[in-house]
């Protein structure tokens, strides 16, 4: 056995077990990785050694005071049962907070209340539930195991990609939706993350219809533009692809805020480094770049794709139209494919000017190789009027070049964490994260065939509509 190093404790504390005849104190070492216990302290033979992973499961124990709930104990897997091991509320909510996303956690109905449907479907549900202790409201995703254990072999690995990736990008709360805590109970598995009370984009464009207009002030374009390549910056540097950027995938943290736009649904998020990608013909009919619709078996797309979206975003901020028209699935589609974008559009030097078309053509170029990134979109002179004094979040972020060129993310480490078990994607409703209610009216449907095209999440069965190919769908396809 490896000598055991102390100096690498992030913190410590003295716990109890409790036995019939005469309670035992413990010695806790809390690690990165890992928890030891012992009856002595600095022991090189610890009673307990548990490694941290998402198949070891920590259950909780509350307690009601005066003063609120505090946690009593909590119990840690010991061979084929579970040991508790009580300890201070202080000491015990420290762990806790540092092992969420390091471990799952079991009995939700005692860390929540009050649990509100807001959405579901065949495969799964949707709640708001108020944290216990906090009492603040969070969002939780739910499944059935034996729905997961139904999936193919593809969805399971992007139902594992997609935890991986939101475990990783939790460290930016303010430029993705922020995956909390993971759940399982006998015959579900959880997902917490924060609850977002602010609309979507989209939703933001039905409002403006409904005051008859089509845009916002060309200054809030540009603060949403800037926010959204903010976000993307931040991904991309992780070296990470979303690939279902649209509008109904932004969301406002904050309500009449714009700068608080962030990322949410990564169902068909991917890292780019990786040599397979799962659906690698995936994304939203009209938001999609061309090398995705082009790819072959051996050749891969990078973050430039994000680019090519986030492009279609920016005209229908700037013109209040889809760049990609059409009545049906199918005519998007095929528009889509075809990629045909007209540039002349009629200068008016507020919302169109010689800066914004700049730009615009800079991010729908149909070759990625001269598509233009995040970090340098985010320099161009479009942007040079805002005021980052009145908009201190919009300030450019300072990346470092070398990084963003040379750092990749530990294949050992993100091989783990693909092992890791994560939810397949809901649904938006009551403004949450996952809109099931624009889905139903949406005229877009979605197609599941591992061998065609995918919109929105191939996990989501809330979302699920197989759509019968047309001449137009089989043909472009091909």
């Amino acid at each position: 056995m490896d000598q055991i190093d102390y100096s690498q404790v992030r913190f410590s504390f003295i716990g109890t077990r409790k036995h019939l005849f005469k309670d035992k104190q413990y010695y806790v070492y809390v690690f990165d990785d890992s928890l030891l216990m012992g009856i002595i302290p600095n022991t090189q033979n610890p009673k307990y050694q548990i490694k941290f992973g998402i198949n070891i499961k920590f259950r909780w124990t509350l307690k009601k005071t005066k003063e609120g709930w505090i946690i009593e104990s909590f119990y840690f897997p010991y061979k084929k049962s579970a040991k508790p091991l009580f300890g201070s509320n202080d000491d015990l909510q420290r762990l806790k907070e540092f092992t969420n996303l390091k471990v799952t956690f079991e009995n939700m109905n005692e860390l929540y209340q009050q649990f509100q449907l807001i959405g579901q479907g065949s495969s799964g549900k949707v709640f708001s539930a108020i944290h216990t202790i906090e009492q603040k409201i969070y969002a939780i995703k739910s499944i059935q195991k034996k729905q997961l254990k139904s999936q193919l072999d593809q969805n399971q690995g992007a139902f594992k990609m997609q935890v991986s990736i939101l475990k990783l990008l939790a460290k930016y709360p303010d430029n993705f939706i922020t995956l909390k805590e993971i759940y399982e109970g006998e015959d579900m598995q959880c997902l917490v993350t924060t609850f977002l009370e602010g609309p979507t984009l989209i939703e933001e464009f039905e409002r403006l219809k409904t005051k008859n207009q089509k845009r916002f002030s060309s200054l809030e374009v540009k603060i949403i533009l800037k926010k959204l390549l903010i976000n993307l910056a931040t991904l991309h540097q992780n070296r990470i692809i979303h690939r279902d950027l649209k509008p109904e995938n932004l969301m406002f943290k904050i309500k009449g805020d714009s700068t608080t736009l962030i990322l949410v649904d990564f169902g068909l998020a991917t890292y780019e480094s990786f040599e397979m990608l799962f659906y690698p013909k995936c994304g939203t009919p009209g938001y999609v770049a061309p090398e995705i619709f082009n790819i072959k078996s051996t050749s891969k797309y990078s973050t430039k794709v994000d680019i090519f979206s986030c492009g279609c975003i920016f005209y229908k901020l700037l013109t209040g139209n889809n760049i990609f028209y059409g009545e049906t699935f199918d005519e998007v589609l095929r528009q889509n494919k075809k990629c045909q974008i007209d540039f002349n559009l009629p200068i008016d030097q507020d919302y169109i000017t010689e800066y914004s078309i700049n730009l615009l053509q800079k991010m729908l170029l149909k070759n990625p190789i001269n598509r233009i990134n995040a970090f340098d979109a985010l320099n161009h002179p479009y942007f040079r009027d805002i005021n980052t004094n009145i908009y201190p979040s919009l300030r450019s972020l300072q990346f470092n070049e070398e990084i963003y060129e040379d750092e990749e993310i530990n294949n050992e480490k993100r091989e783990e964490e693909n092992n890791y078990i994560q939810l397949p994607k809901t649904s938006r409703k009551c403004q949450l994260i996952w809109n099931l209610s624009f889905f139903q009216q949406n005229s877009q449907k979605t197609v599941f065939d591992t061998n065609q095209f995918i919109e929105y999440d191939p996990l989501s069965g809330l979302r699920f509509v197989k759509v019968k190919q047309s001449p137009f769908v089989s043909q472009v396809l091909e």
